[in-house]
């Protein structure tokens, strides 16, 4: 009778994928106890067990005649027929003495026996039992739950519980898993993975290329029927990539296959509820609330994520629930009548804007076709939204709205134009721009004001990417910042327009030449409130700050600050945006200064990469400007003045004043490296603005190489060392000590000792070497007469005569004992308060010996020190 049932036989099916991980688990697994394997249907809960106990994951000790399978049934669901069932199934593995006993037992009614009895016939069988009951969600009956139950507390030594369910059994399952006797196996450890996917696809001769199995698993989201199914309608002829392109829930067999095992057996009330909430993402018992008019949103969720019926919970807390992709495109489509789908998208759209989420207010507004209360959502939450958030998630949404609703509706026109222009290319911005402006006085005046002040944020950001940094200062200056005036205009986020203002003018300031004013506004914008996490805006304006100290020649504090920028920025998932080149630019000039070529070379390559997605003009010149620099520097002047004239050919006349003398006085110096004194002279002839210290050294160096060291004198006594930053006081030292050479060497090596105590604790070393050829004997004579940078004046020399950038074999200047010791913490993570603690002294103590370290091993900062200590194998 039992060998002529299908009730008590493992199933058998072809192209089977082995999956050894989880055949792992059910080995692990049944060491313990009981196994219970709880998922939907079609997850391959029956189909892992079968090929587990065929042997494909099993070792040497499961041998097939010690296996017990039951397909459980409705006529299973009391006690009697249930025991009776699992009799039959265990007969094979117990023998006929223990079976016929069993059987009286279920005969005779002595039900509550049956477990202890179960237990003991099992006891003596080596290896152990594994009975796999299948189908377990058909028995509802807590009376049969009770007696299995004792089996799973309290597991007999010769009996082992494989479990498949679609819904939990009311079971302890907490007190289980503390007891060590459950090991669970859902429908996240089911799913399929791209290998998997590949291996199922490859048995059926489905010839699919990566790309496509990975987005096959993604939409059926690793359901092993949806993938089944997909991969059998792929063998009826279709181009595979094509059909999965297309693949959705209402493909017909997958549709098929969920009516036929989960929808049809809703009951009318759960399926209303899984419809009106299957045109969400996620959704909460409140949001369920919302959506049906009722109040059993909780206590629904909770049932249908315990029932396994394609809705699970997500996150931690427990409170948000999400519907499996394919059957909520089943249950969608469902909504027929284009009013329900509205009111359903409304319902959606309202509760997340009232629970302070815009922008999936804006999402459901969106997919409902709503575009009147989109665009009124985006008119007030557009500035936090891009600033805050994440931009590209709105740029998403709006690419797929009709280019004519967008021209019609002002406000979406903005959004659309504003996140293009803090995120992508400006210049794509342009149509939706004008389109917003010449629709604004459609508005009513309080949205028509919020708009007029969001344009104004985006022609900035316009003008910027164009080069125009004259017209940002001037539009920054027009932002209003009168905390009243902005918190009136009903725009969310107005704290951020400061902020915008500020940041943006200073990087207009600074890139046009007015240094002051930039510092005080890079600095307002950088100080401004963090409450909500460091923003774009912060960094860009720390991004140029740093590259403001760079200019100045303070290189420690300009590779402090713009390596936090990268760090947090790299962090936040910024590192490829406008508000970050101009800190990659700062590292590429600060390892240009320190003679660092793979330095310059590794941070000019950030900035391209940033320069291919969001150009920026001035970005463009200054970078160009520096590799022309780095290429000179290695011999090639020829080269590096080509390369600048080419990338600078379709851009000069965009650059400002400022920055067009700079790259003046780079073709200048290029030409006098060449030789060419008097195509030099007419660069910087030709150059216009007022005089700047930065000029005077461009023309002293001119001179200079035409032996004229008078007229160098004279142009440097123009501008005295007296308010020099340290960029210049290094630059005019040198300069200032090839105009004392030789004629007057006291003096010639006290403006060279001057330049070098100055550049030492920063390592700003081009200076020094580019005039290599006039400066390296005065350089000589300086060490001998001796120097308090004399290891920073060796490592020049050795750099000059070509020594590479290595440090001198040994200091010249060895570091004391209390030195050395500082040296270990520097290497540590320990803060300087920190590193005075362990040693008991003062914070001023240790800083003392810090800058001394730093002098002595000629190092920028400290972790220049470190590296060059361990070159010097003083660590």
């Amino acid at each position: 009778m039992r060998d002529a049932d299908p009730r008590f036989a493992a199933p058998v099916a072809t192209n089977v994928v082995v999956r050894p991980r989880l055949h792992e688990r059910l080995t692990e697994g049944v060491a313990g106890s009981c196994v219970l394997i709880a998922a939907p249907a079609g997850w391959g809960k029956t189909l892992l067990v079968g090929s587990w106990l065929g042997g494909a994951g099993r070792g040497a000790g499961g041998t097939a005649g010690r296996d017990a399978w039951v397909s459980l049934g409705s006529r299973d669901d009391d006690l009697p027929g249930f025991w009776a069932a699992v009799v039959d199934a265990l007969a094979p593995a117990v023998g006929e003495r223990a079976t016929a006993e069993l059987r009286s037992a279920v005969a005779a009614g002595d039900l509550d026996h049956l477990p202890a009895g179960v237990a003991a016939a099992t006891a003596a069988v080596e290896p152990s039992v594994v009975l796999v009951l299948d189908n377990l969600h058909e028995i509802t009956a807590l009376a049969v739950h009770e007696s299995l139950l004792r089996l799973v507390q309290r597991p007999p030594p010769g009996l082992r519980l494989v479990v498949t369910t679609r819904r939990d059994p009311p079971w302890p399952l907490n007190r289980l898993r503390l007891a060590g006797v459950l090991t669970e196996i859902r429908a996240a450890d089911l799913a399929f993975g791209p290998g998997e996917a590949r291996a199922l696809l490859d048995g059926l001769g489905i010839d699919l290329d990566d790309v496509h199995v990975g987005r096959l698993v993604g939409r059926t989201e690793g359901w092993a029927a949806g993938l089944r199914l997909a991969a059998l309608e792929m063998q009826g002829g279709v181009d595979p990539a094509g059909f999965v392109d297309a693949f959705s829930g209402d493909d017909h067999a997958v549709a098929a296959y969920l009516l036929d095992e989960v929808i049809d057996r809703l009951a009318p009330d759960v399926l209303d509820f899984l419809v009106r909430v299957s045109i969400l993402d996620v959704v909460s018992a409140d949001l369920a609330d919302a959506m049906t008019g009722g109040r059993t949103g909780a206590s629904t969720l909770a049932e249908l994520a315990a029932s396994h019926l394609f809705v699970h919970a997500v996150g931690s807390g427990g409170r948000w629930y999400r519907l499996h992709r394919l059957i909520a495109d089943v249950l969608r489509t469902r909504i027929t009548r284009p009013r329900t789908s509205r009111d359903l998208h409304r319902r959606a759209a309202e509760w997340y804007l009232h629970h302070a989420m815009p922008l999936e207010a804006v999402r459901y507004a969106l997919r409902g076709r709503l575009w009147p209360l989109a665009a009124e959502v985006l008119g007030v939450h557009l500035l936090p939204l891009v600033v805050r958030d994440d931009p590209q998630e709105i740029d998403t949404l709006l690419s797929a709205v009709p280019r004519e609703v967008l021209l019609g509706h002002p406000e979406l026109a903005a959004a659309l134009a504003g996140v293009r222009s803090y995120h992508a290319s400006p210049h794509d911005a342009r149509e939706m721009a004008a389109a917003a402006r010449a629709g604004v006085d459609s508005l009513p005046p309080r949205r028509a004001t919020r708009l007029r002040l969001v344009l104004e944020l985006i022609d900035i950001a316009a003008r910027r990417a164009d080069g125009d940094l004259t017209a940002v200062a001037a539009a920054c200056r027009r932002i209003p910042r009168d905390p009243a005036v902005l918190a009136a205009s009903g725009l969310a986020g107005w704290d951020l327009v400061p902020m915008l203002a500020a940041s943006n003018a200073g990087t207009a300031e600074y890139w046009t030449g007015d240094l002051v004013e930039a510092e005080a506004h890079l600095r307002e914008a950088d100080d401004l409130d963090r409450s909500g996490g460091v923003l774009r805006p912060h960094l860009n304006a720390a991004a140029h700050l740093a590259l403001l100290r760079c200019e100045q020649g303070d290189l420690v504090a300009a590779e402090d600050g713009a390596r936090s920028v990268v760090d947090r920025a790299t962090t936040a998932g910024w590192a490829v945006s406008v508000q970050v080149v101009a800190a990659y630019l700062t590292l590429a000039r600060v390892a240009l200064d320190r003679d660092d070529r793979a330095g310059t070379d590794r941070w000019l390559g950030q900035v391209a990469e940033v320069e291919a997605v969001i150009p920026e003009a001035h970005v463009r010149l200054a970078a160009a400007a520096l590799a022309a620099l780095r290429r000179a520097d290695t011999g090639d002047p020829a080269g590096a003045l080509s390369g600048l004239r080419s990338a600078t050919a379709d851009l000069a006349g965009r650059a400002p004043p400022a920055l067009a003398a700079g790259l003046g006085r780079v073709e200048a110096d290029l030409l006098r490296g060449l030789g060419d004194l008097r195509g030099a002279e007419e660069v910087l002839a030709g150059l216009r603005g007022p005089p700047t210290a930065a000029h005077a050294h461009a023309l002293a160096r001119l001179r200079l190489a035409t032996g004229d060291r008078v007229a160098a004198a004279q142009v440097l006594d123009r501008f005295p060392d007296d308010d020099a930053t340290v960029r210049g006081l290094v630059e005019g030292g040198v300069l200032r000590s090839l105009v004392a050479w030789p004629d007057e060497p006291e003096a010639a090596l006290a403006r060279l000792e001057r330049a070098l105590r100055a550049a030492a604790p920063l390592a700003v070393r081009r200076p020094f070497l580019v005039q290599a050829s006039l400066l390296r004997d005065a350089l000589g004579a300086r060490i001998e007469a001796g120097s308090s940078a004399s290891a920073f004046a060796v490592d020049l020399l050795r750099r000059m005569s070509g020594g590479g950038g290595g440090p001198p074999a040994t200091l010249v200047e060895p570091l004391t004992a209390r030195e050395q010791h500082v040296l270990r913490y520097l290497a540590s993570t320990l803060s300087n308060t920190e590193i005075a603690s362990e040693l008991y002294l003062s914070v001023n103590t240790v800083k003392t010996h810090q800058r001394m370290v730093y002098r002595k091993l000629a190092a920028g900062g400290r972790r220049d020190a470190v590296r060059r200590a361990k070159e010097l194998r003083l660590l």
